[in-house]
């Protein structure tokens, strides 16, 4: 089955992509990619495009949302969403579910494993999280690619995408990141369930 994507941004797009395809599904096209405030102006006319296109996976962060919980999220952007749109709510943001698969982590970033959190979901800032462990890389071109230049306001370094997007597409053990973070593991059954 093709089914489209709308999320926030390009290392989501890339999370996005491995989990339709690992579903044994076909991507269609991608929207959105620009933040998640896009995303809740838009959702009701993404609610309209699935019930009569493309079913959509529909990713947005909590932490963003500013909402209290992640059923939240639902019931109040599309409380009448159909249920060819897949709005599901990564807990806390996407950076979770990639140190939820910690071994594949750990190796890609070349720190030892027991600096990965074992609990992403309930991290506050999983996206600091995971560029604080970036500072343990033994790869110094790594490290130059995902972190801040010094006397920049930047919060991440020119190549942060890029980077976790290829660990995401080549090394990213989805099976292994499902036990550490239950909102993927949701997220998964759900994709499966669409016919």
């Amino acid at each position: 089955m093709i089914i489209d994507a709308l999320v926030e941004g390009y290392l989501d797009e890339a999370v996005a992509i491995r989990l339709i395809t690992c579903c044994g599904h076909q991507l269609g096209v991608t929207y959105g990619k620009r933040g998640w405030t896009y995303l809740r102006d838009k959702a009701a006319g993404f609610n309209r495009r699935a019930q009569y296109g493309n079913p959509i996976l529909m990713l947005v962060d909590f932490m963003d949302t500013g909402l209290r919980c992640p059923p939240e999220v639902p019931a109040i952007w599309l409380p009448q969403r159909h249920p060819r749109l897949l709005l599901r709510t990564v807990v806390r943001e996407i950076e979770s579910w990639l140190l939820a698969d910690g071994s594949g982590i750990a190796h890609f970033l070349g720190v030892a494993e027991n600096l990965v959190p074992p609990n992403p979901e309930s991290l506050d800032n999983p996206k600091q999280t995971l560029i604080n462990l970036t500072r343990h890389s033994r790869k110094r071109a790594l490290r130059d690619a995902v972190l801040p230049p010094f006397n920049v306001s930047a919060s991440v370094g020119p190549d942060y995408n890029a980077v976790f997007g290829e660990f995401v597409t080549r090394y990213w053990d989805i099976e292994a990141a499902q036990q550490r973070a239950p909102s993927l593991s949701r997220c998964m059954t759900r994709l499966k369930e669409l016919q």
